[in-house]
């Protein structure tokens, strides 16, 4: 809405509410990357944000922006309205209001179209209703007022904002003002800075780059607006104590479950999150919680992993070595905990069987538990070299060599007639999804698998996305988000961005979705059901869930191509995939400085140009379309010493810090 339709009466933001961490230590004012992609960018301008358009109960728009300076309810006429936002929005709304007669205002809230009403959707996962807020607006004569929703009851996310009133007698109302105060990214002074970008010649990769990111914002929270546990036998309740040090962490949805699970951090990963996992280890055992307090469950292996693989992928892109040195002791405790279920077989045993969801068995000799301790092994491999403990880093090393084995053999967990690995080593009734992207992922599987795991996922794919055999119906992104960065992995570059498109790109065209966010997950006829929804109408999952970001990574790291090797970027490669795009940029920033990259296809080759912190190495593979090596420029002269890859098609050269350009002539 305009200004002259919704303003708010002049006053102090509420900043108290959310504990005096608004805009205070983010280094960052501006973006560091400007361009004609900032139209992309979802996040407000200001912390206050009004709605764009007003809806009657029928969806029907009555007030758009500019039009009419107010809105009038009565029980004589109509007595609610929608008010949309446009896009995901979340924290304390406030209502500006004249009243006369006897009654209440009403407010609730929604991600989705499809609930829009005097009921909210679901966030708080028990038997009862979210309901409604309610305040007193009763006045004998035509009185001004204003409604703020109590700090204990901040919505995290919604859409629209439903506003109505409710009397046994006689009220008229007229609406003056809406709006909501933002509370996600509390540390940031301004919510449009960010430190990365994207954009290429496919406009819908470029929005779902940009509401991945803005789903990461959304989930970003104060640490004490987290989720009341045990549930609230109805309503709900946000101010629980997320016990975190310091001013934001990120939790695992922005309405729903503002908790930090581990599971998350797969996809995403921010320093509070890690560090609280790590303050809440069992100090006796080593292990992980599956999620922290109030909450605070145990007994996931697969959860303990994801923490140990998030850890390496936070210091490659922060440098916080000093954080690595506080954490490597416990982190070493986690490994020991872990490999201590590795038995005769050579083979991870899970005991800790709680997952992400699942239906299918994931105790035993799973492949995705399997595939998660290789993946952290590797990693671990990585962080104790940085640390300088090479035998250390030799000792995990050997240790991933000898499980690669019996992984991936038919007497175990590989199915050869179906091309595929099995749930477990005895369980073959499925074909899941998150082991076998996880094996193309973390390189768990023989390279002569590949391609045939790579055949295999998309046969469980419909119209709208990836069906997962281990949660039969439901299309999960989290998952799929594995499955993308497997199919990257091993260039089989069309197939991750037609699985991209196919599902996030078709809940950001969704008319009933937030148009904004990545959902939790949804069900394979096209509805919001998910998984174990206790309302049975798809009004409980969450539409802006950080386990739901993998383009915002995948698409700087395989189609732009550029991601670092070594803390903070001090070593690199850039090897671009091109699919069917013309043109793909995009970059991020660590401590080191900024790191971008942009290509181009041009006849005969392409023309990629990189811009890395002067100081910094990398690696540049670019591939021939020919199978043979190309001609390789490097700032307009032949580039010599290059080695060719007749298995992969790449042609790789060292490179420096600094502003290149290289072009590849087949």
């Amino acid at each position: 809405m305009s200004s002259s339709c919704f303003k708010l009466d002049p006053g102090t933001p509420p900043t108290a509410l959310f504990k005096n961490s608004i805009g205070t230590t983010h280094g960052l004012t501006r973006a560091s990357f400007r361009g004609p992609w900032d139209k992309n960018n979802l996040s407000p301008w200001s912390r206050q944000v009004e709605p764009v358009r007003v809806l009657n109960e029928q969806h029907k728009v009555i007030q758009g922006y500019g039009h009419g300076p107010r809105i009038t309810l009565s029980n004589r006429t109509k007595s609610m309205v929608v008010c949309d936002f446009g896009k995901e929005v979340g924290g304390v709304l406030s209502v500006n209001y004249s009243a006369s007669g006897s009654g209440k205002l009403g407010v609730a809230f929604t991600e989705a179209l499809n609930f829009t009403g005097p009921v909210s959707d679901n966030s708080n996962g028990g038997t009862g209703s979210d309901g409604a807020l309610y305040a007193d607006i009763s006045a004998p004569k035509a009185t001004s007022g204003s409604y703020t929703t109590p700090y204990e009851k901040m919505r995290g996310g919604f859409r629209y904002a439903i506003v109505f009133i409710e009397t046994n007698g006689t009220l008229d109302v007229t609406i003056t003002g809406v709006a909501v105060y933002i509370s996600f990214q509390p540390n940031w002074s301004n919510l449009r800075a960010y430190g990365g970008y994207f954009d290429s010649s496919d406009e819908l990769l470029n929005r779902i780059w940009y509401a991945s990111a803005y789903t990461i914002q959304t989930t970003t929270i104060p640490p004490h607006t987290g989720r009341v546990w045990p549930n609230p036998a109805d309503g709900w309740l946000n101010n629980a104590d997320l016990q975190v040090n310091g001013t934001s962490v990120l939790v695992d949805g922005a309405k729903r479950d503002r908790a930090v699970w581990a599971g998350d951090l797969g996809i995403a990963s921010a320093r509070n999150a890690v560090q609280v996992l790590y303050d809440f280890q069992n100090a006796t055992t080593g292990e992980f919680p599956m999620v922290t307090p109030p909450i605070s469950f145990y007994g996931s292996d697969t959860y303990h992993l994801i923490t140990m693989i998030a850890t390496h992928d936070f210091i490659l892109y922060s440098n916080d070595m000093a954080f690595l040195n506080q954490n490597f002791e416990d982190y070493k405790k986690a490994m020991t905990f872990i490999l201590s279920k590795v038995d005769e077989t050579g083979l991870l045993n899970v005991t800790g069987a709680s997952n992400w969801g699942r239906k299918a068995l994931d105790a035993g000799r799973s492949t995705d538990g399997n595939m998660l301790l290789y993946g952290a092994l590797t990693t671990g491999v990585s962080l104790a070299q940085w640390l300088g403990e090479q035998e250390l880093a030799r000792e995990w090393e050997a240790v991933a060599v000898k499980l690669k084995a019996p992984v991936n053999s038919p007497s175990y967990n590989w199915d050869p007639k179906k091309g595929a690995f099995k749930n477990t080593d005895i369980d073959a009734s499925i074909h899941p999804e998150d082991g076998n992207s996880m094996a193309l992922y973390f390189g768990g599987a023989n390279t002569s698998y590949e391609e045939q795991i790579s055949n295999y996922l998309p046969t469980n794919w419909n119209s709208i996305g990836a069906i997962t055999p281990e949660q039969p119906g439901n299309i999960v992104p989290f998952i799929e988000g594995y499955e993308v960065n497997g199919h990257f992995r091993i260039h089989q570059t069309q197939r991750a961005l037609d699985l991209i498109r196919r599902s996030w790109g078709w809940y950001l065209n969704n008319p009933y979705g937030t148009r904004s966010m990545m959902i939790e997950g949804y069900y394979e006829d096209g509805s919001f059901r998910y998984a174990n929804d206790p309302t049975k109408e798809g009004s409980y999952p969450s539409h802006a869930h950080g386990w739901s970001t993998a383009p915002a990574e995948a698409l700087i790291s395989y189609v732009v191509g550029l991601r670092p090797t070594a803390p903070g970027g001090k070593t690199w490669v850039l090897e671009p995939q091109m699919g069917d795009l013309e043109n793909a940029q995009g970059g991020f920033t660590t401590p080191t400085g900024k790191f971008s990259a942009s290509w181009e296809v041009e006849r005969g080759g392409y023309r990629l140009t990189y811009d890395t912190p002067s100081g910094t190495s990398g690696i540049v593979r670019v591939r021939s379309s020919r199978g043979k090596p190309g001609a390789v420029l490097l700032d307009g002269r032949r580039v010599d010493g290059v080695t060719f890859d007749r298995r992969t098609g790449l042609t790789e050269s060292k490179a420096s810090g600094g502003r290149h350009t290289v072009v590849l002539r087949y």
